[in-house]
């Protein structure tokens, strides 16, 4: 009767202790998926938040871009939506001083997107849906993206804005290379009221690859 009392009580415990068990896995790995699709088991990328000025060449660089270069006042630091974390951006302008003169452009301007991990996809992935989806957004506007040799994955574009001022029309361009690295998606600009030409695109392209080699030592 003592032994089987007591081989029952044993019974009841381990029953009992694998019942725990099982609920503390249930519950664990519930745990494990929710983080997991926060995505704070994913990884980030190669880069940290990212300062645009950092990226942006010396000044014997840009000078056969810009006349008489200067970096316009500003802060650079990365900042992210409303401060509350997660992606950062952070933007550099050098422009002509003094200005108005386009030799050949007026500024350039290096800004950069820093991604993170979110759900179910790294920081990398983040910055090639957030490429692809500009890509997407400027070919069904009617824009001419064409491929750049660039980063991992770059578009080189020309935007065109007329304004105007009592009877004049001003006409302002803007040329882009756009490309990624890793979790980084870096736009580098140059604007001009002058109609660009192969000449220019291929110098706003040329500058891009100069801050994806500088970019490239951040990792």
């Amino acid at each position: 009767m003592v032994v089987g009392e007591g081989s029952s009580r044993w019974g009841r415990w381990r029953v009992g202790v694998a019942i725990s068990c099982a609920v503390v896995a249930v519950v664990g790995g519930g745990g494990v998926v929710a983080v997991w699709r926060l995505g704070l088991f994913n990884w980030d990328g190669r880069f940290e938040d990212l300062d645009a000025c950092e990226l942006m060449p010396e000044a014997e660089v840009l000078a056969p871009l810009v006349s008489n270069g200067r970096r316009e006042p500003g802060e650079s630091k990365p900042r992210s939506f409303l401060g509350l974390g997660g992606d950062t951006w952070s933007e550099c302008k050098w422009s002509s001083v003094p200005t108005r003169v386009d030799r050949p452009f007026r500024t350039v301007r290096v800004h950069v997107q820093t991604k993170h991990a979110a759900t179910d996809r790294n920081g990398p992935e983040v910055a090639a849906d957030a490429l692809q989806n500009w890509y997407d957004s400027r070919v069904r506007r009617g824009a001419q993206v064409t491929p750049v040799d660039v980063g991992e994955k770059g578009y080189g574009v020309t935007d065109k804005a007329s304004f105007v001022v009592i009877v004049a029309r001003i006409e302002v361009f803007d040329v882009h290379a756009k490309f990624r690295v890793s979790n980084a998606v870096v736009d580098v600009s140059a604007r001009t009221h002058d109609e660009p030409g192969v000449k220019e695109r291929a110098q706003v392209e040329g500058l891009a690859k100069t801050v994806a080699a500088r970019l490239d030592t951040f990792g």
